[in-house]
Parts: C-alpha cells; sequence; structure tokens
C-alpha cells in the first residue's frame, strides 16, 4: 500500500519526474517485482515485472514473468490539432508472459507471449 500511495503522490505532485520501485525477495521466495513511472512533458509510461524464479510444483523449475505497461501520448503529435480545440490522448496497454526452462546448464530457452 505504501508503494501504491508513493505512486501516487508523485504522479500528483511532479509533471516531470520518474518514479521506479523494485524488490529483490518477494515473499523470501526470491521472487522480483519491480514498480516504474515516467513522466515527461508530452508523454506517461507505467511498467509492472513480476518474475517467479520457479513455478510451484514443476519439477522442470521453469520461471515465469508477467509483464504489463500503460502508456499514454498526446494524439496532437500524430494526428495534429484538433477542429474542435478538444485533448485527444493515445493510450497502450500492453502485457506478456514469459516462460523459460534449463535444458541443460548455461541453456535457457524462453518462450513469450
Amino acid at each position: 500500500m505504501q508503494c501504491f500511495m508513493l505512486f501516487i503522490l508523485s504522479h500528483l505532485l511532479c509533471p516531470m519526474c520518474s518514479f521506479a520501485y523494485s524488490h529483490r525477495n518477494l515473499f523470501g521466495r526470491n521472487q522480483k517485482l519491480n514498480i516504474s513511472l515516467e513522466r515527461g512533458q508530452i508523454d506517461s509510461i507505467f511498467r509492472v515485472n513480476y518474475t517467479n524464479p520457479w513455478i510451484e510444483g514443476d519439477d522442470k523449475r521453469t520461471s515465469r514473468t508477467i509483464i504489463i505497461q500503460n502508456s499514454r501520448t498526446p494524439g496532437t503529435l500524430v494526428h495534429g490539432n484538433q477542429h474542435d480545440n478538444s485533448s485527444l490522448s493515445i493510450g497502450r496497454v500492453t502485457a506478456g508472459i514469459e516462460f523459460s526452462r534449463a535444458l541443460r546448464p548455461k541453456l535457457f530457452p524462453q518462450l513469450s507471449f
């Protein structure tokens, strides 16, 4: 909850800023969580990455990474100024899941969606 409050506070108080939070041993299980926000004069991007190095119950040690990203860009950069002076904003939400497993020592193929 503290991380969420810091995100909201930085978003409201700073029109041009960046914020990042990283935890390398989430729940004491070597799970990784990265949260970041970048705001510029004309665009912004918010990212969340979560990695579980060993999916529970899998004896092959398959790891899973979940990625979610939300970005906003003013539409005037792409479409020009609007005739009625309304503000147009382009928002993109992207997400992905990546699985990886060691076939041999030092050989880690990955499958991403």
